[in-house]
C-alpha cells in the first residue's frame, strides 16, 4: 500500500510540453550558433579577399577648401607643395597624388580602342590619375610594363597602364603592352599602354571585374587630386602627425582630411561583422537558456521520481544506474534537440 501512494506522488512524467519547448531550445540553439559560425567564416573570407593594393599602413589626405577659391594653376601649386611637405615628414616612406579613393569614389570617361565599335558594351572601365611612385605608395602591382613615373607629364608621350582584367577584356589573345587608347574623345591623343597592373577591388569587396586602367595625373586632371601617404607601421598612429604637419600649407580656413584606409576597406566588411556579432550574442545566450531550463526540468524531474528512484534503489539499482537513468532522459532530449536543429 505504501509503494502504491508512493506512484501517486513520485511516477509522473515529463509533459510532451515541457519536452516539446525543450527541444526547440535545443534546435534553435543550434541554428544560431551555426548561423554564427558562418558569419565568422564570411568575415574571414571577405578580410582575405586580395584588393590589389595594400590598405593597411596608407592614409587618405583629402584638401578641403571650406570658401578659399583657387584657380587650377592655384590648386597644382598646393597639391605639390602637399606632396614634396609630406615626403618630408618623419615615419613617412613614400607619398603619391591619385584622383579616386577605392570604395568611396569612382571616376570613368570614355573610351576608344581601335577595332572595337564600343567598349562601354564590354563593361564599366573606371579609372585612376596617379602621379609618379603612385603604384609604390598603394602596394599594387605591376605585373608588365613600367608604372607611372615623374617623367609622365604634361608634354611627354600620353600613357596608360590597364589592369590585367581590362587588357585581356579589350585584347583577347593578344599582348596588350603597346595598344593605343583614346580617352575623352575619339579624336584626342593616342594614348600607348606601357604597363598592365593586377586587378583591384575599387566598388565592391565581393563583386568587382577589375576594369581598370591608370593615367598619368599630370596628363589628366591634375587640379582634382587628393593624397596618399604610406607610412612606416600603424597609419592611424600618424593619422595626427600627418594632419598637423600639413595643415600649415593651407590657406585660410582651408583643412585637411586624413583617413586611414584601413578604415575605409573596414567599412565594407561591418555587415559580415554585425552579423557574426550578433549571431555570436543571441547563440550564446540561447544556448546558456537551453542548459538552463534542461537543467531545471531534469531537477523538477528528479523531485517528482524520488520515490520511485528511492525504490530503486531499496531494489538494488546502484547509483551509476540510477544517475545514467536521469542524466539519460536529458541527454536524448538534447540530442535530439541538436539533430533537429542541424
Amino acid at each position: 500500500a505504501t509503494l502504491k501512494a508512493g506512484v501517486r506522488d513520485g511516477g509522473q512524467r515529463r509533459s510532451p510540453l515541457r519536452t516539446a519547448l525543450l527541444l526547440t531550445q535545443a534546435a534553435l540553439s543550434v541554428v544560431l550558433l551555426v548561423g554564427a559560425l558562418l558569419f565568422v567564416r564570411s568575415l574571414q573570407h571577405a578580410r582575405a579577399v586580395p584588393l590589389g593594393y595594400d590598405s593597411e599602413s596608407v592614409l587618405y589626405v583629402s584638401p578641403n577648401m571650406r570658401g578659399v577659391r583657387l584657380d587650377d594653376a592655384g590648386q597644382i601649386a598646393l597639391r605639390s607643395r602637399l606632396l614634396e611637405a609630406a615626403r618630408q615628414i618623419p615615419g613617412v616612406e613614400r607619398a603619391a597624388l591619385g584622383l579616386t579613393v577605392p570604395f568611396w569614389d569612382t571616376w570613368s570617361d570614355n573610351l576608344f580602342v581601335a577595332g572595337i565599335d564600343s567598349v562601354d558594351r564590354l563593361g564599366s572601365f573606371t579609372l585612376q590619375a596617379g602621379s609618379g611612385a603612385y603604384f609604390a605608395t598603394m602596394g599594387t602591382r605591376v605585373l608588365r610594363g613600367r608604372p607611372i613615373t615623374d617623367e609622365d607629364r604634361t608634354g611627354s608621350a600620353p600613357v596608360v597602364l590597364v589592369s590585367d582584367a581590362m587588357a585581356k577584356r579589350l585584347w583577347p589573345g593578344q599582348d596588350a603592352l603597346g595598344q593605343c587608347m583614346r580617352v575623352g574623345a575619339d579624336t584626342s591623343p593616342c594614348r600607348t599602354v606601357v604597363g598592365i597592373a593586377e586587378n583591384i577591388r575599387q566598388n565592391s569587396i565581393t563583386e568587382d571585374p577589375g576594369l581598370h586602367y591608370y593615367l598619368p595625373i599630370d596628363q589628366y586632371n591634375p587640379a582634382s587630386a587628393v593624397l596618399f601617404v604610406r607610412v612606416r607601421g600603424d597609419a592611424a598612429g600618424l593619422k595626427e602627425t600627418v594632419r598637423k604637419s600639413l595643415q600649415q600649407l593651407m590657406p585660410g580656413d582651408a583643412y585637411l582630411s586624413v583617413t586611414p584606409m584601413q578604415d575605409i576597406v573596414g567599412e565594407q566588411t561591418r555587415s559580415w561583422r554585425f552579423g557574426a556579432t550578433m549571431f555570436l550574442a543571441f547563440g550564446g545566450l540561447a544556448l546558456v537558456l537551453a542548459a538552463i531550463g534542461l537543467y531545471s526540468v531534469i531537477a523538477y524531474d528528479v523531485a517528482q521520481r524520488t520515490h520511485e528512484l528511492g525504490v530503486r534503489i531499496a531494489l538494488g539499482a546502484r547509483s551509476g544506474d540510477v544517475v545514467r537513468l536521469v542524466v539519460g532522459d536529458g541527454l536524448r532530449v538534447a540530442v535530439i534537440g541538436v539533430a533537429i536543429g542541424g
